[in-house]
């Protein structure tokens, strides 16, 4: 590859600068003849080492010359790129590699000749701060060098220090011999008694030691007994609340029932592609574009949760231009009954409201407001109808049980702007054939339920909704899905945590290394 035709004057002057002066010589020593040509007169070995870059860079343009000098770019370039290879084949990134690389190449003092000779492109803070980080290396390596050739010449003179030492020693205790082996006698005696008595001392403190642990042991299994006790008592407790909560909520809805008589089974268009082309379209008048890199898992999102005849739970600013979309797709109506709470409201007015509304419905601020003990199973009567439950804050959710969600559909689109701000509909109305249907959820387990699993079970969501959240997941698109629009932004805004710093394995199946088809979509939206 022709190197030098793309380099600037000073790029070329320092490729000269740092070829190794010995490879130059050795080079004009293997071609007599063509070094004649150019420095005539001269042996190549006469040459200095500032004399043989000014030669290389002034005569580059000759063939002898810029073939000796393609051939060094050549070989660096190559070497470095082994290196670089086997650092990545270890398992380290790319920036790392190029850490452990670039400080030791002849481009450590010009790393962005570097990237422009291999044509790889990064931003100039990019270069700017590895440039930096290279040269910061280099430094403390040749320190570090040089410091080594200092700390060997100390060590030898320690060496000969310590040789004389041993002489002087040598002499002196031959000369004490005598008294030596007196002195050591003595010292053997005193040395033993010595011993003795911090054996006894030492004895005496053990066995303080030890009774003073007995007595903690003793007064820890004495408060490990009154925990364990106070334990049993909160969790037998909890379980009696539980089955109080349990039997009322079941006599709640068997009241309800009796009330209202069999409940409707839910509903879906014959034709779901025809429903899916329709709200693309809706969803297009008011700004949000098929192009989207969210637009495919938000479409098939809304088309598999609207029809499973449960609630949907959704932002009041998110949700009042979906419930126009929806309406204006299925019923041909983008307006749609609405009841809002007031503290007159009661489970008959409900009722009421529900059986006269249309197949789109909206019960907004209820959340919070009202007893969802009492709202819930008065919805599952009415479970042929799409009821979004609208909340002006999403952190309202957080102070509900998180057993309301086996009740109910989250849907959170809170970052896709265009359904943020209240738009007219332009597209024209249509209405979708639909016939009953038993919603269809996945038995048996797939790998892509127990990633789901791993991810709920580290993001603190309650055992008991495990099965439920996974019930929906048949296959990768439908995970990504619930990722996107359910348990990621109910992290975020409902429980205010960063999911990717909670759950080890969100950030392994959807981190940047993840093979998550959305991952980066994912990223940039919830970290």
């Amino acid at each position: 590859m022709n190197y030098i035709s793309q380099l600037t004057e000073d790029e070329v002057r320092f490729i000269c600068s740092v070829v190794p002066y010995k490879d130059t010589l050795a080079y004009f020593t293997k071609h007599p003849k063509e070094f004649a040509k150019i420095r005539p007169g001269f042996r190549a070995n006469a040459i200095s080492k500032l004399n043989v870059s000014n030669l290389l860079f002034n005569y580059r343009s000759r063939l002898f010359i810029s073939k000796f000098i393609e051939k060094r770019i050549g070989v660096w370039l190559s070497q470095i790129q082994e290196h670089i290879s086997k650092c990545l084949e270890d398992g380290e990134s790319k920036d790392i590699a190029f850490i452990n690389t670039l400080p030791f190449c002849f481009f450590a003092d010009n790393v962005n000749l570097y990237f422009k000779l291999v044509n790889e492109e990064y931003s100039e803070e990019y270069i700017a701060l590895l440039s930096a980080t290279v040269k910061a290396i280099k430094e403390a390596t040749n320190k570090q060098e040089r410091l080594n050739e200092e700390i060997k010449v100390l060590e030898s003179e320690c060496k000969k220090l310590k040789t004389e030492i041993e002489s002087k020693e040598a002499e002196l205790d031959r000369s004490k011999d005598n008294l030596s082996n007196r002195l050591s006698e003595i010292n053997t005696l005193n040395s033993k008694i010595s011993i003795l008595e911090e054996l006894q001392a030492t004895a005496k403190e053990d066995e303080e030691v030890i009774k003073s642990l007995e007595r903690e042991k003793v007064e820890f299994l004495d408060k490990i007994h009154l925990l364990s006790k106070d334990l049993t008592e909160v969790k037998n407790n909890s379980l009696l609340l539980e089955k109080k909560i349990l039997t009322e909520l079941e006599e709640q809805q068997k009241r309800l029932e009796e009330e209202q008589g069999p409940a409707a089974s839910p509903k879906c268009p014959y034709d779901i592609n025809e429903f899916k082309e329709y709200l693309g379209y809706n969803l297009a008048s008011i700004g949000v574009t098929n192009d989207a890199e969210y637009y495919p898992l938000l479409i098939k999102h809304l088309s598999k949760t609207l029809f499973h005849g449960v609630p949907i739970v959704v932002n009041h600013a998110i949700g009042i231009n979906l419930i126009k979309c929806v309406g204006n797709t299925l019923i041909g109506k983008s307006t749609v009954k609405m009841m809002s709470y007031s503290k007159d409201v009661t489970v008959e007015k409900i009722g009421q409201f529900l059986q006269s509304a249309d197949r789109v419905v909206c019960l907004d601020n209820f959340i919070g407001n009202f007893n969802e003990t009492e709202l819930i199973p008065l919805l599952k009567k009415h479970r042929d109808k799409i009821v979004f439950l609208t909340v002006v804050y999403d952190r309202t959710l957080h102070y509900l049980s998180n057993e309301f969600k086996r009740y109910c559909h989250y849907f959170n689109a809170n970052r896709i702007g265009a359904l943020s701000i209240n738009t007219e509909l332009s597209e024209d109305p249509s209405t979708i054939a639909e016939q009953s249907f038993i919603p269809k959820f996945a038995l048996g387990g797939n790998r892509f339920q127990n990633i789901f699993r791993e991810i709920l079970r580290e993001l603190g969501y309650p055992q008991s909704l495990f099965e439920h959240c996974c019930a929906l997941i048949t296959n990768e698109d439908d995970l990504c899905c619930s990722l996107a629009f359910d348990v990621l932004p109910y992290c975020a805004d409902v429980l205010q945590i960063n999911p990717y710093t909670t759950s080890e394995r969100l950030l392994k199946y959807a981190g940047t290394d993840g093979r998550c088809p959305q991952k980066k979509l994912l990223m940039r939206w919830f970290t």
